[in-house]
């Protein structure tokens, strides 16, 4: 009997492979290393993704996927939305996998892409995933709000206001070529920051 192929988990695969290769060589990867890479011929690269644009969309559908399941359990036991927002914000997962230094910089590629106008896919994606991550942000700010815990406030200019600033620090440390660790320490300063001038025991 034929060996039947799950198709998702061979697409993931070979988007998986490619991660070391995009962060060490950008777009200069060729689809045959990565086919190299993730064990398959040329062609199967081929018959998943047409571009390497689609591959690195892939990447990040992973790592959405691999951020939500790790941040579930701990929303789940959070016990204040202030504490939630802070788990939205929790990469620390990426880390353990050994994935952030990498992901920053395909991060970069992905950025300079969509402000070139060089790939309309992933300016569609970039455009989903900003969507549902600002509204995860607002409903726990609307919830803090509802419960007592946060001041009245503008949920929806609040909610873009945490997403902006951590926009910014990622921006800001593709420029300047940071580490992983001052990254975190200048955005969870200011994540602190934001969370302080919201809640309602600190006025």
């Amino acid at each position: 009997m034929p060996k039947i192929v799950d198709k998702d988990e061979k697409k993931r695969n070979i988007a998986i492979a490619s991660i070391d290769l995009f962060a060490e060589h950008g777009l200069k990867t060729s689809m045959e290393s990565i086919a190299k890479a993730a064990n398959v011929g040329k062609g199967t690269v081929y018959l998943y993704f047409k571009t390497k644009e689609e591959i690195i969309i892939e990447i990040w559908n992973f790592v959405d996927e691999l951020l939500d399941n790790s941040r579930q359990e701990k929303l789940n036991e959070a016990k204040s939305n202030a504490e939630k927002l802070l788990i939205l914000f929790d990469f620390s997962e990426l880390e353990k996998n050994g994935l952030a230094e990498k992901l920053l910089k395909i991060y970069a590629i992905n950025m300079s892409l969509i402000l070139t106008l060089s790939d309309e896919g992933l300016h569609e994606n970039y455009n989903e995933h900003s969507c549902v991550e600002l509204n995860e942000i607002k409903k726990y700010l609307q919830a803090g709000v509802d419960c007592g815990e946060f001041i009245e406030l503008d949920v929806d200019m609040v909610g873009k206001l945490f997403q902006k600033m951590h926009i910014g620090i990622l921006f800001d440390s593709m420029c300047k070529h940071i580490t992983i660790e001052e990254l975190k320490q200048e955005f969870y300063t200011q994540l602190d920051f934001l969370i302080k001038m919201i809640k309602k025991e600190n006025r």
